[in-house]
C-alpha cells in the first residue's frame, strides 16, 4: 500500500508491484550495449519492491543494474509513471525510448506519456547505487548501502483533463483557520474542456467552480476560504481532515491537520502548549528487507514506539515512507524529516562542488513536497553531522535553508551538529540538534554536563540562546542477550547505564527541549573486509538500538520505556 487511505476514486490506478526482470552489470556495459532496447536473456525475477542486497550472492553488490516489466494497455490511454522511490542514479526507458533520468533514493519522481498505444509495452530501469564523493550520502556512510527500486512502481490512467496537484496551505488563529488550497489542472486534449471543478471535506462540498482549459493547457485554481470551529490536531490527540478535489473526469484526495508550530523558551509549542519530546531515532531498514519496508512491519514499529512512551521519532537519516508518516499522522506523534546528508567523514571540499550542493537542494524540495501535508511533520532538517566549523558549510548551509523557509514557513528548520562547542551554524537554524557520545565514544557519561554549559554559553555569545537544543543522538552499544553482573563495554547493562544516565542529565537542564536516542532498533551497518572505517560495529551491525534488529528488547529499551513513561509531554521541571 502506498498510503492508509485512498488517493483516487475516479483515477484508474494500478500497482506494479512484483517479479520483474533483473540483472546486474558489473562492468557498466548495458549502456554501450543498448540494454534498454534488447534486455539481457540471462535475467531472473526479482521481487519489486525490494533491495537487491537482500538477494543470496548479492550482499556486497554496489553498482549498476536493470530491470525490466511488460505493461500491457487494452485501449490506447495517457500514461503517468510513478517511481515511488528507486536507490540513487535511475534512467527509465519505455519502448527504447529515454523518458528521463533521476537521481535520489527516498523520493518519488514521475513521467507522463500521453496517448500510449493500446497493445503491450516495455519498460526497462537502469539503477546505480555507486557512492563517491560527490553523492548524497558519500561513499562512507554510516548506515548499509542498500541498492534497488525499494518503493512501489504505480502506472495511472489519465483523462485528457487531469489533476496534477493539490496543494491546502492554512493560517491558524486559535480555532479559526484562513485556507488557501491550490488546484493544478493540466490538459492532454488537442481541443478546449470545461469541467466543475469541487472541493469537499467529509463528502462536503465546500466550493464549486466551472474552469475552461485550451488545448494543452495548464491552470492553477486558487480558493481561499474561512474555517471556525476547527478540530485541531496534537500531540497524542490527532485531528484529520480528508481534502477531495474532484473534476468530471478526476479526483485527487490528500489529508491534514491543523495545528501551530512554535518555539518559546527553549520549548516546541504544538497549538501553544510546550512539548517535552521523547524521542527515538529510526532507520526504515530491517535485514530482510532492507529500505523495502513493508507496511505491516510499519505498524510494529509504531506500536513499540507507543508502548516505549515516545511522542516524536527523527527519521534517520532520509526521507521516509508516506505511509509512515500517515501512521504517525494518525496517532498524533510528532516527525524529524531529513535528506540523507550524513557528514562524519564527509570533506570539506566535496561541501564546496556545485553539484552536490544542487543534488541536496533538489533533495530538500523534493522531500517537502513528499511530506507537505502531514501534520505530524514539525522539523525540516537540511544535514547530519557535517563538519560545521567553517565558512564553507555556513554558505552551503545558507542556501539550503533558505529552500525550505520558501517552501515552507509553518514549521521549524533545523540540523543536528556533532562539533557543538566549535560550530557556527547555530544563528541560522529555528532548532537546534546535537549529537555527542559520551560514555561510548568519548569521555565518561558525566562529560555532558560540562559540554552543555559551554555549548549553552557559546550559542548565546552567537547570538542563538533563546534556540530550542534537543539531544538528537546519543547512547551505546549492546549485543543482545549479553548481560551480566555489571556493566561493561557492548553489554545490555553498560547500554542501558548510559542511556539512562544521559536522560537524567538532559532532563535536569532547563535549556534542553527533548531527546532522540540513537536508536530505535539495530541496523546492518556499512562494513568492508578491506575498509577501515566502522571496525566497532560488532555482527557488521551498529548494536545501539533499543530493540535488536529483529524488535527483541534489550534492557535498555526498558529503562527507557519505564522513564519516557513517567514524564509528562508538557510537563516542565523548572516552571
Amino acid at each position: 500500500m502506498l498510503r492508509t487511505f485512498r488517493e483516487h476514486h475516479i483515477r484508474k490506478t494500478a500497482l506494479l508491484d512484483g517479479p520483474w526482470d533483473f540483472v546486474t552489470d558489473s562492468g557498466n556495459e548495458g549502456l554501450h550495449e543498448k540494454w534498454f532496447d534488447r534486455f539481457p536473456h540471462d535475467s531472473k525475477a526479482l521481487y519489486i519492491p525490494s533491495c537487491w542486497n537482500n538477494e543470496l550472492s548479492l550482499f556486497h553488490y554496489e553498482g549498476v543494474a536493470w530491470y525490466r516489466k511488460k505493461i500491457r494497455l487494452a485501449d490506447a490511454q495517457h500514461v503517468r509513471l510513478i517511481f515511488h522511490a528507486v536507490l540513487g542514479h535511475c534512467d527509465v526507458y519505455l519502448n527504447g525510448r529515454h523518458l528521463g533520468y533521476h537521481y535520489g533514493g527516498y523520493t518519488p519522481f514521475d513521467f507522463v506519456v500521453p496517448s500510449l498505444s493500446a497493445g503491450e509495452h516495455e519498460l526497462i530501469v537502469r539503477t546505480d547505487s555507486t557512492l563517491d564523493r560527490l553523492t548524497i550520502p558519500t561513499e562512507h556512510v554510516d548506515w548499509f548501502h542498500y541498492g534497488g527500486i525499494i518503493r512501489s512502481v504505480e502506472l495511472q490512467l489519465l483523462p485528457d483533463l487531469y489533476i496534477e496537484q493539490l496543494k491546502i496551505d492554512y493560517l491558524l488563529e486559535g480555532a479559526e483557520a484562513d485556507l488557501s488550497i491550490q488546484v493544478r489542472l493540466n490538459s492532454l486534449s488537442q481541443q478546449a474542456i470545461t469541467t466543475t471543478l469541487k472541493l469537499s471535506e467529509g463528502g462536503h462540498v465546500f466550493h464549486s467552480e466551472k474552469v475552461k482549459l485550451e488545448a494543452g493547457q495548464s491552470v492553477d485554481c486558487r480558493v481561499k476560504l474561512h474555517w471556525s470551529d476547527v478540530r485541531l490536531w496534537n500531540v497524542g490527540k490527532p485531528e484529520l481532515y480528508k481534502i477531495e478535489a474532484r473534476t468530471d473526469f478526476d479526483d485527487k484526495i490528500d489529508r491534514i491537520g491543523f495545528r501551530r508550530i512554535e518555539t518559546k523558551d527553549h520549548r516546541i509549542l504544538i497549538n501553544g502548549s510546550a512539548i517535552y519530546l521523547k524521542g527515538v531515532n529510526r532507520h526504515e531498514e530491517h535485514p530482510e528487507w532492507g529500505f523495502a519496508f513493508p507496511p505491516k512491519l510499519m505498524q510494529k514499529d509504531l506500536d513499540i514506539i507507543r508502548e516505549l512512551g515516545c511522542n516524536t521519532v527523527r527519521g534517520s537519516h532520509y526521507p521516509q515512507s508516506p505511509y509512515w508518516l500517515d501512521l504517525l499522522d494518525e496517532h498524533g506523534i510528532l516527525f524529524w524529516s531529513e535528506i540523507p546528508m550524513w557528514g562524519a567523514f564527509l570533506p570539506n571540499e566535496t561541501v564546496c562542488e556545485p553539484l552536490f550542493q544542487d543534488r541536496a537542494l533538489t533533495m530538500i524540495s523534493e522531500m517537502v513536497s513528499l511530506h507537505y501535508h502531514h501534520p505530524s511533520v514539525v522539523f525540516w532538517s537540511v544535514h547530519n553531522e557535517i563538519d560545521s566549523r567553517t565558512q564553507d558549510a555556513y554558505e552551503m548551509t545558507k542556501r539550503l535553508v533558505s529552500l525550505v523557509k520558501q517552501m515552507d514557513t509553518s514549521r521549524l528548520v533545523t540540523y543536528a551538529t556533532m562539533h557543538p562547542l566549535e560550530d557556527v551554524l547555530l544563528p541560522l537554524f529555528d532548532v537546534i540538534g546535537i549529537n555527542k557520545y559520551y560514555g561510548w565514544y568519548e569521555g565518561d557519561i558525566s562529560g555532558f554536563r560540562q559540554m552543555l554549559q559551554q555549548f549553552h554559553e557559546r550559542a548565546e555569545m552567537l547570538g542563538a540562546g533563546d534556540r530550542p537544543v534537543l539531544m538528537t543522538e546519543f547512547g551505546g552499544a549492546g549485543i543482545f542477550g549479553d548481560v551480566g553482573w555489571e556493566p561493561r563495554l557492548f553489554s545490555e547493562d553498560y547500554q542501558a547505564k548510559i542511556v539512562t544516565e544521559a536522560l537524567d542529565i538532559f532532563r535536569n537542564d532547563a535549556k534542553i527541549g527533548g531527546t532522540y536516542i540513537w536508536q530505535f532498533a539495530d541496523i546492518r551497518g556499512d562494513l568492508k573486509s578491506d575498509g577501515k572505517h566502522f571496525r566497532d560495529r560488532a555482527r557488521s551491525f551498529n548494536n545501539k538500538g533499543l530493540l535488536n534488529e529483529y524488535r527483541k528488547p534489550k534492557q535498555a529499551f526498558r529503562e527507557v520505556r519505564r522513564i519516557y513513561q513517567s514524564w509528562n509531554d508538557t510537563a516542565d521541571l523548572h516552571e
